[in-house]
């Protein structure tokens, strides 16, 4: 009995005592019940599938699609495969998604520092949007900006902007770097990502030099020169050795009888409303986040910023922010993903994003199968913002500038 009793501790302690080891049981025995469950659950599923001879598979993704998609940033043509179309509903949804997130964080981050402004205006304008766009429904607002736009003039009638922006109910034309040829492209813009990596090791290294010798070391104008120069040299090496820039820019023009534009970037009106609606609902849920973030640094913080002669701005971007980014970033990442969820409305604006491209194709296959390979983009999408946010929230966290 003894020596059982001996074989039946840990570090010296009995096994049905031990914190650890209970922890670590009730660990298994969830994990296996959760898979017991999920199994169950598709189980069952498969064998209601088959039961009422619900179509299923995924040999549909290598027959042509045959449908048209009205806005696609890839080559596209209707006799692609269905699984290329999905993969072009992918990409119009991703840019959606990082566009719309950069677009959302640079209001939110304005709207929240606003609203702890001293001046009494600019204080209650950015509280009247925080509160209206944050109560209002998304879907809501994405049908007040579809009618707005489609009340703007047609296309020979609407706003011109020196020759280059174009402004008319069939959305906004702007223009846009094209590639001279593609080989010298993809050569200057890697480069360039060298020359933005040399950047911002000249800006570490200058802000590493301010905070030992205390003098200024103007960090951001050395980045910044670094960074530039050198994409200007490379631009001008490759220029001279080829004959041609990497890139020109191409400007809209209106040609035809109907003066539809040519050249360019045309942000269609589906995607135009989709992108306002996205950036102005979530900046609303960012700006309060911002300002909690903010709020939550220590008023002493400030005293001594201010007692060193440090202005405003200075304590703002050296003293509170970095410290209130340990309270943003988490509920930061999940404005995020539910901008990026969110997405799927653009169906109802007329923009083909990847959940109004499935459910056209849910008339010629199996719906089933369809809406498995969407659900597993989104969560993909959702992942990558998760594991992009924790990443940066863990080098804040030890320290990390």
């Amino acid at each position: 009995m003894v020596s059982a009793s001996r074989y039946l501790t840990y570090q010296g302690i009995p096994v049905w005592r031990h914190v650890q080891v209970i922890q670590w049981t009730a660990q298994i025995v969830s994990g296996i019940l959760v898979v017991a469950l999920v199994a169950w659950f598709f189980t069952n599923m498969a064998n209601a599938i088959q039961d009422r001879d619900i179509p299923y598979g995924f040999s549909f993704l290598a027959r042509e699609y045959q449908t048209p998609i009205g806005e696609h940033f890839i080559p596209y043509e209707s006799s692609d495969t269905f699984l290329y179309a999905i993969i072009v509903g992918f990409t119009n949804t991703a840019l959606v998604a990082v566009f719309g997130v950069v677009l959302a964080t640079a209001l939110g981050i304005f709207i929240g520092v606003s609203r702890l402004s001293g001046n009494w205006i600019v204080s209650k304008l950015a509280t009247i949007y925080i509160e209206f766009f944050r109560n209002v429904p998304l879907l809501v607002q994405l049908f007040f900006w579809f009618y707005i736009v489609l009340a703007l003039p047609p296309i020979r009638k609407g706003y011109v902007v020196f020759d280059w922006f174009y402004l008319s109910n069939r959305g906004f034309s702007i223009p846009w770097p094209h590639a001279s040829n593609l080989t010298v492209a993809l050569i200057w813009l890697s480069l360039a990502l060298a020359a933005l990596l040399a950047g911002v090791l000249i800006y570490r290294r200058q802000s590493r030099n301010e905070e030992l010798t205390g003098r200024s070391g103007y960090p951001l104008i050395y980045g910044a020169a670094t960074a530039i120069t050198l994409g200007a040299l490379t631009w001008l090496a490759l220029s001279f050795a080829t004959g041609a820039s990497p890139f020109f820019i191409s400007v809209p023009e209106p040609h035809g009888r109907f003066g539809n534009l040519v050249g360019g970037f045309t942000a269609r009106a589906g995607l135009l409303v989709l992108l306002i609606g996205l950036v102005m609902y979530t900046a609303s849920f960012i700006a309060e986040i911002v300002r909690a973030g903010i709020q939550s640094v220590g008023r002493g913080q400030t005293e001594a910023s201010r007692a060193l002669g440090l202005s405003p701005m200075n304590t703002l971007r050296n003293i509170t922010f970095p410290q209130a980014l340990r309270v943003i970033i988490p509920p930061l990442i999940s404005q995020f993903l539910n901008l990026t969820k969110n997405s799927s409305l653009g169906g109802a604006v007329a923009y083909s994003d990847l959940t109004s491209i499935a459910v056209t194709m849910t008339q010629t296959a199996p719906a089933v199968s369809i809406f498995m390979l969407i659900m597993a983009s989104y969560l993909a999408m959702s992942l990558t913002w998760s594991l992009i946010g924790n990443l940066y929230n863990r080098h804040i966290q030890f320290g990390g500038r």
